[in-house]
This record gives C-alpha cells, sequence and structure tokens, in this order.
C-alpha cells in the first residue's frame, strides 16, 4: 500500500477513518479525487468485498477514472465496486426491482433523452386538442422535470396538468422512463418497499459520494436510506463550490448530512494548485458569505506568487485590448495560449473578446460553447435579416420560414422549393403560386406579408441600432423564448440583445445610407465566421463561462466585465441566498488559476445598445488584497491600446499602412495614395494588425 505514503496528513486521516459517517470539506485543488479512490482501496484491502462497496459521482468519465485508479491500486477484484453515477444506479435497482412499483413496467424498459421526451409533451399536446401555439414544449418539459421531482409543488394551468398526466400515462404505457424517473422511482421502492430497503441498507457496508455540493433533494434521500443502517457513508465535496443551484443542486444538503447523521468532519484545505496570492484572495471573498457549514482556508506550498492584477479599463473595447496586450506579454514571456483562460459571467459576453481575438489573430477556442455568431438566435436573427435585405435568398428564408413555429411543415417547404424550382423564381415569390393545405398556405402567405412589412420599416430607417427591436418584437421571437420561461432561454435572449451591441457599433464604424451601412455589416459578421478559429490546431485561449470550467485550471486565468449587476447580476442583488451562490461562482474563478490572476472592468460598458457607466464588482473589493506594484514597467502603452505607433496594418479597403499617432481611440494612419492618412478608430473590424515584412 505504498500509495498511502503519498497522501497528506488530512487526506490520510480521512482515508483511514474508522467505520461511522465522515463529511470530507474538500477545498479546490486540495485532491478530492485521490482521497476518495484511496478511501475505497484501503477499504479493499482491509477486506471489504468489493461488491459490498457503493460509491456514486456526477459524470460517466469520473466514474470510468475512478474505478481504473481503484483498480490500478488493488488489482482486477477491485472490478466488482459498485461505482456508477446517480442515474445509472438508479438503473441498476430498476432493472432488478421495477416489476414491484404499480405503473405495469417490465426490467426491460427504455430510458428516453430529453429530445424524445419534448417530442412526447408534443404529441400529447396535440393528442388532447390543444392549440400547439399556446405552449411551448420546452418550457413544458421543464415544468414536469421540476413537479416530478418535487421542486415544483403545483402547475399553474390545469391544461399543465392535464399534458404532465398525458406524458406520464404514454411513458407508463410504452414502457419509457425519463431521466427523472430513474432517481424519483429508485426513491419509491427504497422508501415504500421493506424487503428492497434493506436488501440495499445491507447489501452495501459502505457508500461513498463524490461531489456531493452538486447532490440535489432526491438524491440525498436515496443517500439517506441506503446508509440508515451501517452509517458508513463518506461524503467528499466543497460547500463552497456549490454552483448549480439553477439545476436543482440543494446546497443545504451539507447541513442536513452533518446534523441527520451527526457526522463527523476532516478538512483538506493544503490546495496542490495555486500559490498563495490567488488563494489568499480566495480565502477572503468566500469569508463574506455567511452560510457556510464548514470554514476552511485554503493553503499552498508553491510560494507566495505573483501578485493579482486589478484592472480598470476606460471602455469595454479598452478591457479586450488590455486582456490581449497581456496575453502577447505572457506569450512573450514563454506561456503557450493553452496556458491561458478569459472566464467571463454569461456566454453573451464572449463577443468583444472573440473580435479582438480574430483581429490579432490570436487562436482561441469557446470551450464548452459556441462562437458567439455560430448561437442558433444569432443565425436565426441574421437569416431574417438577410432575407428582409433579399428576399430572394432561399437558403437564408428556409432557416427562418417556420421559426418561431408557424404550422408549416418540411413537406410544405419541400414543395415550395420545387415549385419556385419549375417558376424559375425564389421561394419567396412562389408562394403566391404554391398549391397546399390551406393551413400551410394562408401561414406562408403570413410570413410573407411579415417580411414586406419588416422590409417597409427597414426602409424607413436610418440607423442600424433600429433593427433589432423591430426584428425580434414583429417575428415573435423574443416572445417565443420568453415562453420557454427557462435559463437557457433567458441566456438566448441576452445573446439577442448583445447582436443589437454588434448594429449600434456598425453606425460608428460604417459610412453611407442606411443598407450600405448593413450590408458592410453582413458581409463583415460573414468574414467574422469563416474566420474563425483553426479547430486542427489545439494550442488556443479558452473563452468561457465559469460554470464550463468548474474542475479545470489554468496557468493564467482573466476574470474579465466585473461589474455590478453582470457580475453579480441584477437578479442576485435582490436574495442573499442567491448573491452567496454567485460569490461562490467567483470563488471558483479565481480558484482556477494556478500562477497568474487579473481582474478586470470597464468604466463604460455598451449593454445590449445602450452605453452604461460600470462599477466595479463587489466581488473585487471583497478579495482584493494589497498587493505591491507590478515589478514590469511596460514598453508601451499596452492598458489602453491594441495599436501602437509605428504598428504596420492592413485595412480591407485603403490596404497596408502605418499607425502615425494613437489619440484616445482614434488611430491616425498613413496609407498608400491615392487613400493618404485616414483618422480610424482604432477597434475598427476592417482593421487588421500584420507582422512586418
Amino acid at each position: 500500500m505504498n500509495w498511502l505514503a503519498t497522501l497528506n496528513e488530512s487526506q490520510l486521516e480521512a482515508v483511514i477513518h474508522p467505520n461511522g459517517p465522515l463529511f470530507v470539506v474538500a477545498g479546490a485543488g486540495t485532491g478530492k479525487t485521490r482521497t476518495l479512490t484511496a478511501k475505497i482501496a484501503y477499504l479493499i484491502m482491509q477486506g471489504v468485498e468489493p461488491k459490498r462497496i457503493l460509491a456514486v459521482t456526477f459524470t460517466n468519465k469520473a466514474a470510468r477514472e475512478m474505478k481504473q485508479r481503484v483498480i490500478d491500486m488493488t488489482g482486477p477484484h477491485a472490478m466488482d465496486v459498485w461505482l456508477y453515477t446517480f442515474h445509472a444506479f438508479g438503473l441498476q435497482i430498476l432493472r432488478r426491482h421495477i416489476q414491484e412499483l404499480p405503473y405495469g413496467y417490465k426490467p426491460s424498459f427504455t430510458v428516453i433523452d430529453e429530445d424524445d421526451g419534448k417530442k412526447i409533451v408534443s404529441d400529447v399536446i396535440k393528442s388532447l386538442g390543444l392549440d400547439t401555439k399556446m405552449f411551448s414544449v420546452k418550457s413544458l418539459k421543464n415544468l414536469i422535470s421540476l413537479f416530478k421531482s418535487n421542486r415544483m409543488e403545483e402547475f399553474e394551468r390545469s391544461e399543465e396538468e392535464k399534458i404532465y398526466k398525458g406524458y406520464q400515462t404514454y411513458l407508463r404505457e410504452n414502457q419509457l422512463l425519463d431521466f427523472d424517473d430513474l432517481l424519483i422511482y429508485t426513491l419509491e421502492l427504497l422508501e415504500e418497499y421493506p424487503r428492497i430497503k434493506l436488501k440495499y441498507q445491507t447489501g452495501f457496508d459502505h457508500v461513498l459520494v463524490d461531489e456531493f455540493q452538486d447532490t440535489d433533494v432526491i438524491q440525498y434521500k436515496i443517500l439517506k436510506v441506503l446508509g440508515e443502517v451501517h452509517k458508513n457513508l463518506f461524503v467528499v465535496g466543497d460547500p463552497d463550490q456549490s454552483i448549480y443551484g439553477f439545476r436543482g443542486a440543494n446546497y443545504n444538503n451539507s447541513k442536513y448530512f452533518l446534523k441527520d447523521f451527526n457526522a463527523e468532519e476532516i478538512i483538506l484545505d493544503k490546495n496542490y494548485r495555486s500559490t498563495n496570492f490567488i488563494l489568499k484572495a480566495a480565502n477572503k471573498l468566500i469569508a463574506k458569505n455567511f452560510n457556510r457549514p464548514s470554514q476552511k482556508n485554503l493553503e499552498s506550498d508553491l510560494g507566495i506568487g505573483t501578485p493579482i492584477v486589478y484592472h480598470t479599463a476606460q471602455s469595454d473595447y479598452q478591457e479586450t485590448f488590455y486582456v490581449i496586450n497581456e496575453i502577447n506579454r505572457l506569450i512573450m514571456q514563454g506561456y503557450t495560449y493553452n496556458d491561458v483562460a478569459i472566464l467571463y459571467r454569461n456566454n453573451a459576453l464572449s463577443r468583444l473578446f472573440e473580435d479582438a481575438m480574430i483581429k490579432e489573430g490570436i487562436p482561441y477556442i469557446i470551450y464548452g460553447g459556441i462562437s458567439f455568431y455560430e448561437r442558433k438566435e444569432v443565425k436565426d436573427a441574421l437569416a431574417y435579416i438577410r432575407v428582409i435585405n433579399d428576399c430572394n435568398q432561399d437558403f437564408y428564408f428556409k432557416r427562418v420560414v417556420n421559426v418561431p413555429k408557424r404550422s408549416i411543415g418540411l413537406k410544405s417547404i419541400q414543395v415550395l422549393e420545387e415549385k419556385a424550382g419549375q417558376l424559375g423564381v425564389s421561394m419567396f415569390e412562389a408562394i403566391d403560386y404554391v398549391d397546399l393545405r390551406p393551413q400551410a398556405k394562408s401561414a406562408l402567405l403570413d410570413f410573407k406579408k411579415m417580411i414586406i412589412s419588416l422590409k417597409e420599416d427597414f426602409d424607413e430607417m436610418e440607423d442600424l441600432y433600429q433593427i433589432m427591436p423591430v426584428l425580434m418584437s414583429k417575428t415573435g421571437y423574443t416572445q417565443m423564448l420568453k415562453d420557454e420561461n427557462t435559463e437557457q432561454a433567458e441566456y438566448r435572449i441576452d445573446n439577442l440583445k448583445e447582436l443589437q451591441s454588434v448594429f449600434t457599433r456598425g453606425d460608428v464604424y460604417y459610412e453611407g445610407f442606411f443598407y450600405e451601412k448593413l450590408n458592410q455589416q453582413l458581409d463583415q459578421i460573414a468574414l467574422y465566421s469563416d474566420l474563425d478559429q483553426d479547430v486542427t490546431e489545439d494550442n488556443h485561449v479558452k473563452l468561457a463561462t465559469y460554470h464550463q470550467v468548474k474542475g479545470l485550471e489554468f496557468k493564467a486565468v482573466f476574470m474579465v466585465v466585473l461589474e455590478e449587476g453582470i457580475f453579480p447580476g441584477d437578479r442576485a442583488l435582490m436574495s442573499t441566498y442567491e448573491l452567496e451562490e454567485e460569490r461562490r461562482v467567483a470563488y471558483v474563478g479565481i480558484t482556477r488559476a494556478k500562477e497568474r490572476l487579473y481582474m478586470t472592468h470597464a468604466e463604460r460598458r455598451m449593454v445590449y445598445g445602450q452605453i452604461k457607466i460600470g462599477y466595479p464588482s463587489r466581488f473585487i473589493k471583497e478579495s482584493r488584497l494589497d498587493m505591491p506594484e507590478p515589478k514590469y514597467k511596460p514598453t508601451y502603452d499596452y492598458e489602453s491600446h491594441l495599436l501602437k505607433t509605428g504598428d504596420h496594418v492592413d485595412h480591407q479597403v485603403f490596404g497596408k499602412g502605418v499607425v502615425v499617432s494613437i489619440e484616445g481611440e482614434v488611430a491616425t494612419i498613413a496609407f498608400a495614395m491615392p487613400h493618404g492618412i485616414k483618422q480610424i478608430l482604432e477597434s475598427h473590424p476592417s482593421i487588421k494588425k500584420i507582422k512586418k515584412q
């Protein structure tokens, strides 16, 4: 058991802890998984039969990796350990016992995914003779899930309850289970059937739980039943990293466990990831949360490290310039792009940083997400604009003709396309001549009328910023998202508001009449999409939200757009509970950094097309340490500008030029004749910095 020698004092104490309930409070980067796998291996080496050990975690990947590590430590007989995700554990129980429940299920039932569930909800709405336009399928499926898992007590509308009952009946008649059922039916068997309850209470001698802070109400109840007899519950987690409340994680489970089982507590606070400046800032921030079941103070042996950099930019664009220039400086010092992450509170905030990366030629990927201009709602909005701008664009017409849904099926679109081909006209023009069932024909004529009306609106416009409000209102797109009433829908609405900022800036960037500016803007966006990143190259800066990088680490982390109302968001300011979760999100952000941490904000920011004054996030003040002045003195004013005097640039129209001077945000650039000297915003998307030949 030489692997025991690799554990530190607290880890070893947890691993060799005698029987009984134990809460291992494992701070960020303190070797949580190593401790958990060592505990399983230790139990096996102490003579516990592998098949009498149950360990549950949250991802299949984590379960596979943990199992392999235990096998490497103790040998192939460890294969018999029950090491599953919560849902996979539920599936094991239900395959053995589901026929005991009074719902007519056989052990050969099928598990459906989220999309299958939405399709069934849609079919049920139709079968009940209800108007499909009155309901958002996605929102309904979400409500059904909340109701089934007891996170919602009752439906507000009787139609919703009818749809729920129809959905459940359909599942049972067709031997189908959704993901909620895997946990709910498992709990029902364990609570209501004494023989089954006893079988699993006595079948396992030890139950171990990974990422305990992410458990929900149902999962905790399952664990509570399983641990009632032997009390050998070993849970590992960090309440300070509980950031999935919106998915149902119950922050109070940590308190309940300590109380319900009178559990002992061991704290892992020796960090193996970050330098102590970073850890001190994290400790200082999280200490502001009152509702903490366990206190801890992270420290490491990695030295005091480089001071944290706090940066205030004059504007949102200058914040991006600062970040870009700092990344370039880090690269010159020997860092790779892979070492760097830019973290923000929501996906809509990625766009400015994407634009700057493209301009500077820095490779990047949107981690766990997709590029701003590749997001569905953004592509839909741009497709609408292209159709209004030129109604002969069949490709874009097909994308939006049934978004939001207008009872125009794929078959109708196919018939319309064939008719257009026969007549040699666009699909838009062919609407008047196509022969379809009345409902589809009427819907197509309404769509055409709407596009013509929007075209008339565009003809009256002088500025690009006028586009989005009219477009989203008349097409019903924003209303469609509001009806979904989900967190995801809110993010998608935010992305559309961010597109408003793109057009508002376009009014500054482009010259000419409305349609001239619009065409330049659309061309630029099309170029951005094509220019994205070279996916074959794996050395990229990571752009991500905090939730997407939980569990990851980077040598250098930029926490950007740290402004009140954005992070923490406006909604969190109304509730202490939500504000504390936001603070935990910030804590997760700080503890991703190994060597360098930057915290930045801007005094002025364009938010959804409006210039707003930005106030620094309270999380900057709450985590701020008294830092010595940085040792380096930059050779240029990297704090404010992407370009500097002497830089060579390439302009899409004027060709190659040299920067003569910079004043404010305007660069004076000398181009070859006949263009001569031009004054252009340095953030203008048509300018790209080039290396000197």
